[in-house]
């Protein structure tokens, strides 16, 4: 292999010889070189491998808690082993600016809620709020910092996709403190 890239390399070398450029064999081309021409945009290593079978990324938890590069899993869960979670003091400050500026209680109790047909297994919003659409009803309230709006907005998010359904009249329904509730609507606040 590598004397057909060599090859490829002195063609090639001789077609830019004119204009002053250089090109050496492949074969002779720092490691670091080829490896940084395998990450994506997001400078994240990507991996040869794949797994195709059934559930894989989907239906069964393989993968749950390996940390994405973000902090969280490919289910959008928090990894496992994050000692120093900076988004939640995030998170507490972002509740604490949206019950000021809204001038409404915030409940940071996280309370799994979810719907049928959901593209997720349960939503936990970072906050609710008592809103006045019925008995017992919430509005989620999402906080996002740093670049974390840009993957919440990204198409295919499960997240948005699933905050999209309630937002359109699809109630989520959970239970706070022994009691049953619907998330009605979403609010999402971003923190910088």
């Amino acid at each position: 292999m590598a004397g057909k890239a060599d090859e490829i390399g002195e063609i090639a070398g001789r077609a830019f010889k004119d204009v002053g450029h250089t090109l050496k064999p492949i074969a002779e081309l720092p490691t670091g070189l080829m490896r940084k021409q395998r990450r994506n945009q997001d400078d994240v290593e990507e991996i040869d491998t794949f797994n195709d079978s059934p559930g894989s990324r989907g239906g069964d938890d393989s993968g749950r808690g390996v940390d994405r590069g973000d902090g969280r899993d490919h289910l959008g869960h928090y990894a496992n082993g994050q000692e120093n979670k900076p988004w939640v003091d995030k998170e507490k400050l972002g509740l604490e600016k949206y019950g000021e500026a809204k001038g409404v209680d915030v409940i940071t109790t996280q309370v799994k809620v979810d719907y049928d047909g959901s593209p997720q297994d349960g939503r936990k919003y970072d906050g609710l709020v008592k809103n006045d659409h019925g008995p017992n009803t919430y509005d989620g309230i999402e906080i996002k910092s740093g670049d974390a709006i840009t993957g919440y907005l990204r198409p295919g998010n499960t997240q948005l996709q699933f905050d999209n359904a309630v937002n359109a009249g699809t109630p989520a329904a959970g239970t706070l403190d022994g009691q049953n509730i619907l998330v009605t609507r979403v609010r999402v606040w971003q923190e910088t």
